[in-house]
């Protein structure tokens, strides 16, 4: 088939292909190829290793992906997590590839003349005017304005991509959710199989989300893990059908995920210890919201679990006093947060508590939150306005994520030659770009 793209001035890129498995485990696929010996996965490892590595902080796929795109972490790139605010007027918003403030993979490809595809990749959207293909991921969950060149928006739609499944359905109905992932699942590749042939790509990246998904709403249930499993080979047949491609081009392959997951044991909603605790308030008669904080409060939590002071001169209302009295709430609430226990199991909640302008230091570190928890494995930290109890055991989102676990895959080229846990997912977005040739 002749080429949809034709090819710019790229004589130094390397060809590199990337299949991105949304927070599959290091560890999901190690018990995989103990179980299955004819496993996709053994002919990759008996090339090159698969890594363990570390996610970003908060270990969310919106940070996740900006930090490997860019290579860099949030005080560089300008995302902190899954939700963001406005200080005037003081609102929330959802950050998307419009809110980067550092360069991509794609952005770098296409400024050495190359071309790249680029399907569903987090933090992409709106997608760009690239040289090459590029279909929006997450957040963004239209086609419409999401597509380069916009005509394939109309083609990709009657062929049945979405750029994301409705996890509002996994509420209602597990059986019909599952089989959306399915089918979302199964376009998502067939447009990757059309594009990795129509285009003279120099960057191929083709993200799957729906792993995200299934471990979110079925992760640990009896009842569906023959389905869990059955969805886990179908992404493994993915993995061969790209590496064998990979491969007839003389590509590099790259293959790895963005975070690790487990089973959720506990969630805690951080908002609501700041209420019980008096430092959180809502104005009378008003729906709990960011909008709606009173003025009297000391401080307010946004997902996962970023703490921000009621500071004085930066907040629109602000009651604390930079200074001293922030720096003894800063203290109070790190004490708080250390010492909170499950009240049916004893056990601590939080993992640790961070400071994170003083731990990533950059352009943009004023923006970061004053605190960051670091959750306990199998903790789920919500930052709901309106929860009212400080735990709950969740019964239909019953996987989370974890900092630790994800993994890391190179064939076809030299592998870095990291130990468990010591590359991370930035890190692992500035070696894809030594692949590539990029300085």
């Amino acid at each position: 088939m002749a080429a949809l793209i034709l090819p710019g001035k790229r004589a130094s890129l390397r060809k590199v292909m990337v299949l991105s498995i949304d927070g599959t485990p290091h560890s999901l696929i190690r018990q995989r190829m103990a179980a299955n010996p004819d496993s996709i996965w053994h002919t990759l490892t008996d090339q090159a290793p698969l890594h363990r590595i570390r996610s970003s902080r908060p270990e969310v796929s919106s940070v996740a992906w900006a930090s490997y795109l860019t290579g860099t972490t949030p005080s560089h790139h300008g995302i902190f997590g899954f939700a963001e605010r406005t200080l005037n007027p003081f609102r929330l918003y959802y950050p998307n590839g419009s809110h980067l403030r550092a360069p991509t993979l794609f952005e770098r490809v296409h400024e050495a003349g190359g071309t790249v595809v680029s399907l569903n990749v987090p933090a992409t959207s709106p997608a760009k005017p690239l040289q090459g293909v590029v279909v929006g991921g997450f957040l963004l969950p239209r086609l419409k304005g999401n597509v380069q060149p916009p005509y394939l928006g109309a083609e990709l739609e009657q062929a049945g991509y979405v750029v994301d499944t409705d996890p509002g359905v996994a509420h209602r109905d597990r059986a019909v959710f599952y089989q959306s992932l399915v089918e979302a699942h199964d376009a998502r590749v067939a447009a990757g199989l059309r594009f990795v042939h129509e285009v003279d790509w120099d960057l191929f990246h083709l993200h799957l989300m729906e792993t995200d998904r299934l471990y979110h709403f079925y992760w640990g249930e009896p009842d569906w893990q023959d389905r869990f499993d059955q969805f886990l080979d179908r992404v493994e047949h993915t993995v061969a059908q790209f590496a064998a491609i990979a491969r007839d081009k003389g590509a590099a392959l790259v293959l790895l995920s963005d975070h690790g997951f487990t089973r959720s044991r506990r969630i805690l909603f951080v908002n609501a210890v700041l209420r019980k605790t008096g430092l959180l308030r809502f104005q009378p008669g008003q729906v709990p919201s960011l909008e709606t904080i009173d003025p009297s409060s000391k401080a307010y939590a946004l997902p996962p679990g970023r703490i921000f002071l009621n500071l004085r001169g930066r907040e629109p209302m602000g009651s604390v006093a930079p200074g001293q009295d922030a720096e003894q709430l800063l203290a109070s609430l790190q004490a708080l947060f250390s010492d909170l226990k499950d009240n049916l199991t004893g056990d601590t909640l939080i993992d640790e508590v961070v400071r994170p302008a003083q731990v990533d230091r950059g352009p943009f570190q004023q923006e970061a939150s004053d605190l960051l928890l670091h959750a306990k494995d199998g903790i789920d930290l919500k930052a709901d306005f309106s929860a009212e109890q400080i735990l709950d055991t969740p019964s239909i989102l019953v996987g989370t994520h974890t900092y630790l676990n994800a993994f890391f895959h190179v064939s076809n080229a030299t592998a870095p030659t990291w130990t468990d846990d010591e590359g991370d997912v930035a890190a692992a977005g500035r070696f894809v770009a030594s692949l590539l040739n990029l300085a």
